[in-house]
């Protein structure tokens, strides 16, 4: 058995652990504000899913214990850099079994996989720092974009890789949340310095 298909098999088991784990503690765990939650996943593209982005949201028990638009931007990047980076580091070990078939589609993801690293580590500084909400907003739009290009990738060069597309869905559903809610939290903050 290869390196990857170790890793792979071991990842597979721990995301299994986790995540037959999950109901339990979330079960005990109510959002602090399930309005917060309802809205950010409130989706306004083709096949869109509110439940599944309501069982990303709730899979992070730091998500669910927000309690504003600033707190929820963050937990959103914070959790999106947290998959991005498992991806990248999935399609790195990918990069390394030099499947030629594959390889140009894999080393696409790779580089979109560094952008939307990018983007996200630009979006938190854009928020807790700057407070530049609409530059944020951007950066998930773009993030967005770019899982699905990868997704594109892989589907225009016939790879099917469940765990680059798992990332690539999990991405997508945290950059168009995250902006919702940013723009969101952007509003707030105008009409507030309004009054």
């Amino acid at each position: 058995m290869s390196s990857l298909s170790n890793v792979s098999i071991l990842a597979t088991f721990i995301l299994a652990s986790l995540l037959s784990s999950l109901p339990r503690t979330i079960a005990t765990l109510e959002p602090n504000s399930p309005k917060l939650l309802k809205n950010a996943c409130t989706g306004y593209t083709k096949g869109w899913s509110s439940s599944f982005c309501l069982e990303i949201m709730k899979s992070n028990p730091q998500i669910v214990l927000t309690h504003d638009l600033l707190h929820l931007t963050i937990s959103i990047i914070e959790t999106g850099l947290i998959n991005a980076t498992r991806t990248q580091i999935y399609i790195e070990e990918k990069l390394k079994e030099n499947i030629q078939e594959s390889r140009r589609a894999i080393d696409q993801c790779h580089k979109l996989y560094d952008h939307i690293i990018g983007l996200y580590k630009g979006a938190l500084i854009h928020v807790e720092k700057h407070k530049l909400y609409d530059v944020a907003g951007a950066e998930f739009s773009m993030a967005a974009n770019n899982a699905e290009y990868c997704e594109n990738w892989l589907a225009i060069s016939g790879v099917i890789d469940a765990d680059i597309s798992s990332g690539n869905k999990i991405i997508e559903y945290l950059s168009l949340s995250g902006y919702t809610v940013v723009i969101d939290l952007m509003i707030t903050d105008w009409v507030t310095k309004r009054k």
